[in-house]
């Protein structure tokens, strides 16, 4: 009995020790594909990877828009289709960063992801992926209770989703950048009337205002994508965003934000050094 007890023991540890991240070093060479509410961030992460050390960090990004971001557009009739793979055949692709609109919309299910996921283990069984979870569709219609509860709606899905694949591929870390939470959070801000770093919910060219998005649609103005940019930075390399060399340019604490929201989401990555 007790040899039992001890096995079960054993194979709790391995898979904890599994789902472990090893602290990163240098930079990955990385495959980011999505949306307008995804690519911003993207984008923005060599200029900040090369700012915080990882001077090895490379990356291509493919953008589709709206739906056409998710997954199963890409696979199936996406411009990009035959240039992604391409890119995956190389074996050198060390992160591949996904994302969705949500439940119902699209083609980002469990499927659909599970097709990129078979296609870059094919040339690299070591890849890591990266499910970037953005803010819902027309967020300034929402009163500040309501977002929270679609938002929170939202994760618990795009949680299930990770679980499933980190289930049906074991060997293989998938974690969550939480950035959507951002939205939230400054969101938040603005119908507590503490948001005193832009002008507005949403962008007005007209009026020359800032906002948090640009449109109605909730494309993110300056301040959601430097926040944004932060999320995923924190999250892909462990960086202590606190003591991170860095001018955002708004009065407002946007690292600490950005920190927050890391911290609060259990499904980001999880190292070795948090032991």
């Amino acid at each position: 009995m007790r040899r039992t007890h001890l096995l079960v023991i054993l194979l709790y540890l391995f898979q904890v020790q599994a789902g472990l991240s090893a602290e990163p070093t240098n930079g990955y060479k990385s495959l980011f594909i999505g949306h307008s509410f995804f690519v911003p961030m993207a984008r923005g992460m060599p200029a900040h990877a090369h700012r915080a050390g990882f001077k090895d960090h490379e990356q291509v990004v493919f953008f589709e828009g709206g739906d056409r971001g998710t997954p199963g557009y890409f696979w199936e009739n996406s411009r990009h289709r035959m240039d992604i793979k391409k890119v995956l055949q190389s074996g050198k692709i060390e992160l591949f960063g996904l994302t969705w609109t949500g439940v119902g919309r699209g083609k980002g299910t469990f499927e659909h992801f599970k097709l990129w996921v078979d296609y870059a283990l094919k040339y690299n069984p070591n890849t890591t992926f990266a499910l970037a979870m953005p803010w819902g569709r027309h967020p300034a219609r929402y009163k500040m209770a309501d977002f929270e509860r679609e938002m929170k709606r939202g994760f618990r899905d795009f949680h299930d989703l990770i679980d499933r694949l980190r289930e049906a591929y074991p060997k293989n870390e998938f974690f969550c950048i939480a950035y959507g939470q951002g939205a939230v959070e400054l969101k938040r801000l603005y119908h507590a009337g503490t948001l005193s770093a832009v002008d507005g919910q949403t962008k007005s060219k007209e009026r020359g205002t800032s906002g948090i998005f640009t449109d109605a649609l909730g494309h993110p103005d300056k301040i959601l994508i430097e926040l944004g940019q932060l999320v995923w930075l924190g999250t892909i390399y462990d960086v202590d965003l606190k003591n991170y060399e860095y001018d955002h340019g708004f009065a407002l604490d946007l690292k600490a934000i950005a920190a927050k929201v890391i911290a609060q989401d259990d499904y980001h990555r999880h190292w070795e050094s948090d032991k």
